[in-house]
């Protein structure tokens, strides 16, 4: 079966919001599931799956269409949602039956074709466009999702049925926009803390990063420098990866002071034992120290959101949501 082209759609299909998943009641005609070949997707490229579809009824069951869905949403404190991009590809048409092997022989045309009980495939490969938008988004406030759905239209006798089902994907921006998102540093990525413990002595503690970027999914290597002038042993080093987000909740040339969120996204501990032996008083060491970065962590650069959301405790005013990521 070739995989259907895909569009643009004219309108958002906004109902997409209002019933993202729909269930073939009793008694159940049909279930249907997504399948998506890559977790993660780059804009430019494209989401390949499956479409799934089973019917458990002997009854004649006559499919009008089927159609894959893949939309961008944006989410403000997860009750208010907007739509920003609709891509679409449809499988059945008037022209285009569903695949011999479901059909059921004798005479059968469209615009609803009987097929019989059993499961069916529909491969897909729906293609993303290179300015796809923001990518996949979480801030505990605020979410970019891209989610597939895929509906199927049917009907037995007289009576049409509705069976849709749905699944997050997770799209990053294309190379040239990522470049959009990060800050470059003007100067070596280091921090410095020093604490005096009277009379023990001091404890010097620096940490440095060996390059300036990285990236979610993957591991960050904190280069640790302990100076102990003290009569402690040090025996633990702790590492905790923060984001930090400035929002801007207007045009940031009108009000260019945004507020600030920082969210710990992970910790790790280096304990003393076979790969580092721990540190003794008066002693100096180095030691790389290693901590996960989580999945799904993205940018949003200024200005990027390309519609308006809705706060909840002012409902009728409309204000663009800009945000800056630093990490």
């Amino acid at each position: 079966m070739a995989r259907p082209r895909t569009f643009v759609r004219p309108s958002l299909p906004v109902d997409l919001l209002v019933s993202p998943v729909i269930n073939s009641r009793d008694p159940c005609y049909m279930k249907a599931d997504i399948f998506i070949t890559s977790p993660f997707h780059i804009a430019g490229g494209s989401v390949a799956g499956k479409l799934n579809i089973s019917t458990f009824q002997e009854v004649d069951l006559q499919l009008g269409r089927v159609a894959i869905d893949l939309v961008g949403i944006e989410e403000y404190s997860f009750g208010h949602q907007k739509m920003f991009m609709a891509l679409a590809a449809e499988f059945i048409d008037d022209d285009h039956p569903p695949p011999s092997t479901i059909l059921r022989q004798g005479a059968n045309s469209g615009p609803f074709w009987s097929i019989n009980k059993g499961e069916a495939a529909f491969p897909f490969d729906v293609n993303l466009p290179i300015d796809v938008g923001p990518g996949t988004f979480d801030s505990g406030t605020v979410r970019i999702r891209y989610v597939i759905y895929g509906t199927i239209l049917f009907k037995i006798g007289d009576k049409k049925f509705l069976v849709r089902c749905c699944r997050d994907v997770a799209v990053a921006p294309s190379l040239s926009e990522f470049r959009k998102t990060v800050t470059d540093f003007d100067q070596e990525v280091k921090v410095f803390e020093e604490r005096n413990f009277l009379p023990e002595g001091s404890l010097k503690l620096t940490a440095n990063l060996s390059r300036p970027y990285w990236f979610s999914g993957g591991s960050a290597f904190v280069d640790v420098l302990v100076e102990n002038e003290t009569q402690f042993r040090i025996k633990t080093i702790r590492v905790r990866l923060v984001r930090r987000i400035d929002i801007y909740p207007k045009d940031p040339k009108e009000h260019p002071t945004p507020t600030m969120l920082t969210k710990t996204m992970a910790r790790s501990e280096l304990n003393s034992g076979s790969r580092w032996t721990g540190l003794t008083s008066n002693k100096h060491d180095a030691v790389t120290c290693e901590i996960d970065i989580p999945k799904g962590q993205l940018t949003i650069p200024l200005g990027k959101l390309k519609s308006a959301l809705i706060k909840p405790d002012r409902a009728r005013e409309r204000s663009n949501l800009c945000q800056r990521e630093i990490f």
